[in-house]
Order: C-alpha cells, then structure tokens, then sequence
C-alpha cells in the first residue's frame, strides 16, 4: 500500500515523513491499551498474564467446564466473559495506587501483585480428567503460597479446588440451591452435589449456606444438608434479618473457602445463569455479605461460578460477577 496518496503534497518527496508520522502514532499509542477496555489482550482487570507465581500475591484461573450442568449449558464461556467484562474497571486500575473506591474513600488493591493465570486446559467429555486437571492446576498455586481465585465454569468445579487445600476450613456458600444431592442420575460430578462432595472432605468442618431459596431442593435433600450440620440462611432470612444480623450468626473460623453462584442474585440483575430463581438478593447485599465475612476469620480462596453469558447479551451478569469479585479482593487485602 503506498502511504504517500494520503499525505500532503510536501511530503512525496521524501519518504522520511512516512516513517516519522509511524514512529509518531507509534510512540502515541505505547501503553493506550490500559486506557480503553477494547484495547489490549482480555485479562481480568488487565492484570499481567502469566504462569510464574514468584513473588505473586494472588492468581485468577478460569474453569471453562460445564459438563457438570443438569439445565442450560454455556457456563464454559463465564471465565472469558467475565474478563471482557472486567475491561471497563480495569482502566482505572494500576499496581501503584490500586483502584479509588469512591463510597469507602479509599485506594483498594494498593501493591498487590496480582496476575491472570489463564485457563485450565478442559478435555470435552472426560469429566474425570477434568476434575483432577482442576485439582492439580489449583494445587500447584496453594503450594506456591498464592491466594487462588476462581471463575466457572459451573458449580461442580468447586469441589476439586476445595480439594486441593489440606488446612482446616469453613465453607460459606452462596447460592439460590443447596448442592446437596448425593448424584444425579447416578453421576456424583455435576453442578448439583459440590457441597454434598466437599462435605465428606475430612478438612472441611462447618458449612454456612447463604440465599437458599425456590423449589429445585427436594425436603430429602434439605434433611441431608441439616444431618450434616449445615447452617442453612434463606434469602428470606436475609431480607428480614438484614446483613449484620447474618454476618453475626455465622461461626467464626481460622480459615473460610467461600463459593459463590451467580444465581444468589436476583434474575432481574444477573439473567445470565442457567438455573434462575426469582426472589434473589441485590448486589448491596451480596457485597456486603462478602466484605464483611472478612471479620469472620482468614480467607483463603473464592471462586464464583455458573456466570452463562448465552443468557445475557447485555453481559450485566459477566460485569456484576467482576464487580463483586474486586469488591471481596479489595477486602481481603488492606
């Protein structure tokens, strides 16, 4: 293509004005990727990519597995649409300062070396292989010191990075469904039964469910839950009771793994979930819920799964997913 069409006339007849004018835009455009979100690989929050964990303080990997979905598949893209959506905040983000949280007044994140991990390498079909893929790859950042986040990826993958700890813990969950069955049509691996597996992990201890709620858990189920000793809080129960009510109630702990659903939120804010129950809560809920199990004992990993962007076009879900998770980082952190 001959550049020179396009340039005044002053300018055929030395090509050294092209080249000045490229090394201009050039110049112009070093670093613009982290000022726009349609610029730039989609990392979450446009943090540094990578597979070296020295030094690192805290690593997100996507789960792109849904073989574990029992209604609306899709949750393999959540990873990838959570990250794109992540771009719109990622801008104002940077290792110095951090993030500037307008509400608390506060720079959040400030020096956390955090970095995207990418993605578990997902075989089609081979759950097995899958489960102890998700195992290893989680395995290796815990033992490398690294704090571990998740993005689903439907609920299954839970279990296999609980799994992956051998310190005592507490689990928090949030969801609008127990995950208490003990199978599905015999299958122990789906999106239905992670709490049920991670229940008969010999580290595991107390159980805290949260936004339980609508008519996909059988009373059998529910009686399972409450053998075990679950301590189960309705979404009602949030409503009527209020936040600081329920952080109240909930045991404190030396460690707590928390998962959380994207379906504990209500459908008219996160529509893309496979399995949407009316009556969810807010976000002003569920971030606070987060924020504040903080006080409850050390957090050692989080994962948010089920985010289905096939049902979202308008990628609120994948945004509100983002959101909640920088929210809880920004308090783990301080």
């Amino acid at each position: 293509m001959d550049l020179t069409s396009f340039l005044p006339q002053p300018c055929l007849n030395s090509k050294k004005w092209i080249y000045l004018i490229f090394w201009r835009v050039k110049l112009s455009l070093k670093g613009m990727e982290n000022r726009f979100p349609y610029l730039g690989v989609s990392t979450f929050y446009k943090f540094k990519h990578t597979k070296k964990l020295k030094n690192v303080d805290a690593a997100l990997a996507g789960v792109p597995f849904d073989q574990g979905t029992t209604n609306r598949p899709g949750t393999r893209y959540g990873p990838r649409a959570i990250r794109m959506a992540s771009q719109n905040y990622g801008i104002y983000y940077n290792f110095e300062k951090g993030a500037f949280d307008l509400e608390s007044q506060k720079h959040i994140l400030q020096g956390v070396n955090f970095i995207d991990y990418g993605d578990v390498p997902i075989l089609p079909t081979s759950i097995e292989s899958n489960m102890h893929m998700i195992h290893d790859t989680f395995k290796n950042i815990i033992d490398n010191g690294v704090f571990p986040v998740a993005f689903g990826g439907d609920h299954s993958i839970t279990f296999p990075i609980v799994g992956a700890f051998d310190v005592p813990m507490d689990i928090v969950h949030l969801d609008a469904h127990l995950d208490f069955l003990d199978n599905v049509a015999n299958v122990k691996f789906s999106h239905a039964n992670p709490i049920k597996r991670v229940s008969e992990l010999e580290n595991v201890e107390n159980i805290t469910q949260i936004g339980i709620r609508g008519f996909a858990d059988s009373k059998l189920n529910y009686k399972e839950a409450i053998k075990y000793g679950s301590q189960i809080i309705t979404a009602a129960d949030v409503f009527k009771r209020g936040i600081d009510t329920i952080l109240d109630e909930i045991t404190p702990s030396r460690n707590i793994y928390v998962t959380l659903d994207i379906d504990v939120m209500d459908p008219s804010i996160a529509p893309g979930t496979g399995t949407p129950e009316p009556g969810g809560l807010n976000y002003f809920q569920v971030r606070e819920l987060l924020t504040g199990l903080t006080e409850k004992g050390n957090i050692i990993g989080f994962d948010l799964v089920e985010v289905n962007p096939l049902f979202d076009p308008a990628e609120v879900t994948s945004q509100l997913a983002a959101r909640l998770t920088f929210d809880f980082l920004g308090s783990i952190f301080i």
